[in-house]
Parts: C-alpha cells; structure tokens; sequence
C-alpha cells in the first residue's frame, strides 16, 4: 500500500509498550518542548551561531538551512531527474518518515517545501506529538503530516515504503542503532535517502582530557564581556571557566542522552552508503558557549569577529584530526 492510499492515519506504528527507562525518557521529553533549546543559553538558539552551523551542514552551500539542502539538493533534483515534464509541486516525493519528530518543527519545514505528499512524524513523548499535530492543524497542514505515538525501539516498519527518513536530534538517543538503522534501510525504497542531523561526540558527553583543554583555553581567549553568564543561577557572572557534564548525571536526567552517539557514524556504514558527511560545528563551542551565546550579536562586529575566530580554530583543529568532529549531516543510501 502507498503511503498516499490512507487519508487517516496509517497504522504502521502500533502504540508503544515500553520499559521503566523508556518510561522516563518520555516522560522526560514530554517536559522538555523545542522551548527549552531558546533564548540565551543554548549555542544554536543563537541565530549567527545557528546560520553558520547550517551552512556547514549543507556542505558549505548557501542554503537557508540544512532541511532545505537536503529537500532541494537531494530529493527534488532526483525526482527532476526522473521526469520530462515537471509542473509545479510535481517533484515532491511521495513519503517521508521523521523519527522522532518532537514538536513538529522539522515536519513543518519539509511540508513547506513541498517536499513529499505525505510526511510521517513519530516520537515516544506523547505530549510531544500532541504539540506537533496542534501546530500542524493551526498551519493547515493536518492532510500532508500525520504523526503516531511510537517506541522505534520496538516498533516495525514497512517495507520499501520511504523516498526518506529523517534523523534530527534523535538518533543519539537510540539504545540499539544496529537494529534500528537495519529497519531503517528495509523501509527505504532503494533509491531512496537517510538523512542524519546529528551529534556524534562522544558518549553522555564524557569529553576527552584533549577537548576540555582545548575548550578551556579558546575560552580563556575570550574578552570578558563575552562570557557574562545569561543562566539562571549565576546571570550577570563573568565565567571564568567551562563547566563539562558529568556523565552519571546526563545518563540519570536523561537515559537516552548521547547513549551509543560515538558509534553513530559506524553503525550507518555498516549498513548504508555514505554520500556526504559534513561537519557542522559543536565540538569546542557546544559547551564553551554554554550560557554565553546570547552575548554574540550581530549588531557587535567585534563579536562577529570572536565567532569567526571560534569557528576557524574549531573547524581547524577538527580538518588536522586533532579534535573530532562532533556534529554533523550525513546524507546515505541503502
């Protein structure tokens, strides 16, 4: 059956039955909407920071974001490819699978894109997917999106069923990869494409004796007027250091947080053909602009210098093997 041949909601995903652990993953998430990565706090809430992170992803294109690199670049000029004649929306494809899909954002970005006929969203946190199917209702767009409480834990997928799947943010919170991207792969169509946004540092964030080092010297470069705290408990402090996370504590908030990450890119080709890997910022500055990214203005050119400082001695670093990279696109086939 096509994915367009159901005007409900396909019921390819069954409700999930979940453990004690994936209990308090979802209920985790359920608290934490896309809400709580805004502000002043979070590296890509920044929007010059979250600009050139795009750019990176897309390869160093000029695209608006990665989303649309990978719809305009990948998906549409396939689906061209493919065709004499193509009249207007005619090259969307025909389905699209999000895993987890959180609050909807991504699918809301792929259907203004025209990207596909119908795009499915699944997550865990059922108030999660209560959000994204409001949010999809108040765009007027509840007849391309459809979204399914799922534990893809568990869950089966149908067979050649995908033109393709999307990981943003989610695939580093999956316990077993192997298994999941296996399922993966069988629901693509063949020529279809895996699309992973994604940190791959290193498990529950226990960074490496090099990295830290790194962070808190390039930190340490930083003029004072740049690292004035902006979180609750010390706002208005000029930081004097980088604070890492303990790795008990993400895996005791979070039993999902960055459980298998390092072994993401492994466990993709193992099973698919890479066609794009493209590093896209994070290892120095996820952490060392904690707290301190709402202090780069673009209005400061000053700041827009240290940016363009932090990014090259970042990106530097990574290119000499020195540092890993630790977020990126990947862009895959089966």
């Amino acid at each position: 059956m096509s994915a367009r041949d159901d005007d409900t909601n396909k019921q390819s995903f069954t409700s999930p039955i979940r453990t004690e652990v994936e209990d308090k993953v979802a209920d985790y998430w359920d608290e934490h909407t896309d809400a709580s990565f805004c502000g002043e706090t979070y590296w890509l809430a920044n929007k010059e920071i979250n600009r050139r992170h795009q750019i990176l992803a897309s390869g160093g294109r000029d695209y608006p974001s990665w989303v649309n690199f990978t719809v305009q670049h990948y998906l549409h000029k396939s689906k061209v490819a493919n065709r004499f004649t193509i009249k207007p929306n005619q090259n969307s494809v025909d389905s699209i699978l999000s895993i987890g899909s959180g609050d909807g954002a991504l699918e809301r970005h792929l259907a203004s894109l025209n990207a596909a006929n119908l795009i499915e969203g699944i997550d865990i946190a059922p108030r999660r997917i209560e959000i994204a199917k409001l949010e999809a209702e108040k765009a007027g767009l509840s007849s391309q999106i459809k979204y399914s409480i799922c534990n893809v834990e568990t869950n089966s997928f149908p067979s050649s069923e995908y033109d393709a799947i999307y990981f943003n943010s989610s695939l580093h919170h999956m316990t077993n990869l192997e298994s999941l991207l296996a399922r993966c792969h069988t629901a693509l169509k063949p020529d279809g494409y895996l699309f992973v946004n994604e940190y791959i540092g290193p498990n529950r964030m226990a960074y490496s004796g090099r990295e830290k080092e790194v962070m808190q010297g390039v930190f340490q470069m930083l003029p004072q007027k740049y690292r004035i705290s902006h979180a609750l408990h010390d706002r208005g402090q000029i930081r004097t250091h980088v604070y890492f996370p303990d790795p008990n504590e993400v895996a005791k908030v979070d039993p999902s947080e960055a459980i298998h990450s390092e072994e993401i890119v492994s466990a993709i080709e193992a099973r698919f053909q890479v066609k794009e890997f493209n590093f896209s910022g994070g290892t120095l500055l996820q952490y060392m602009l904690q707290d301190i990214a709402g202090n780069f203005r673009t209005e400061d050119r000053e700041a827009m210098d240290m940016l363009d400082l932090l990014f090259k001695v970042e990106k530097t670093l990574v290119d000499a093997g020195d540092l890993l990279p630790h977020f990126a696109l990947i862009v895959a086939q089966p």
